[in-house]
């Protein structure tokens, strides 16, 4: 499989990438993405699933705030939410799996808010309207994903949405950490421990 840090900078690996979004493993999450667009309309820049990701036989769902500009095609980025985008939080987010030895195809990444927020170059800080505007769409992913067991939730947006949203009845063990953006990790060095304590966290309660 193809994987390494900011991958996605080649672009005939987005073009690969491009023709496997309907591959079985991750088809219905796309499908999902297709359909939230008709929805919310053209201005809602929604990217796609990662088919190199588990996909809905994932076992962990890895869950942040929003998509930065690189994962979007609209702001010169991949169009996929993915650990091997070209920027320093997916890059992150690679390393720190990689260092606590979780396999990719257990894991699909998702944000809270599936749509980017923000301006042309920045994405901007989340309000209380938009998790009041995305929670219901919360159980339509979990429904989607009927092997998963573990979330982990990166940062306060995350965390707040499945705190006000989540489902009554969810099952999953549930891991909180800190987002695992540049600034998070380089003011505060001890949070990229916390990052790798959380995905091994996530290793354990995935394989009991």
């Amino acid at each position: 499989m193809r994987d390494r840090e900011r991958l996605l900078r080649d672009p005939n690996e987005v073009l690969l990438r491009e023709t496997e979004i309907d591959l079985p493993h991750v088809a219905p999450l796309n499908n999902w993405v297709r359909s939230l667009r008709n929805r919310l309309g053209p201005d809602a820049i929604i990217p796609w699933f990662d088919p190199s990701d588990g996909g809905c036989d994932a076992q962990i769902l890895w869950l942040l705030q929003s998509p930065g500009p690189k994962a979007t095609r609209e702001r010169g980025g991949s169009g996929f939410i993915s650990c091997n985008n070209n920027d320093i939080t997916a890059k992150n987010t690679w390393e720190t799996r990689v260092e606590a030895g979780v396999p990719r195809k257990m894991v699909v990444h998702w944000n809270a808010i599936p749509y980017y927020i923000g301006t042309e170059t920045q994405i901007r800080a989340y309000d209380h309207n938009d998790i009041a505007a995305v929670g219901p769409l919360l159980s339509d992913l979990l429904n989607l994903l009927p092997l998963l067991r573990v979330v982990i939730l990166g940062g306060k947006a995350a965390q707040e949405v499945w705190r006000n949203y989540a489902p009554t009845d969810q099952t999953f063990h549930i891991i909180e950490c800190p987002h695992p953006s540049p600034s998070n990790l380089n003011r505060r060095p001890g949070n990229r421990a916390l990052i790798v304590d959380a995905w091994r966290e996530a290793l354990r309660y995935a394989t009991m």
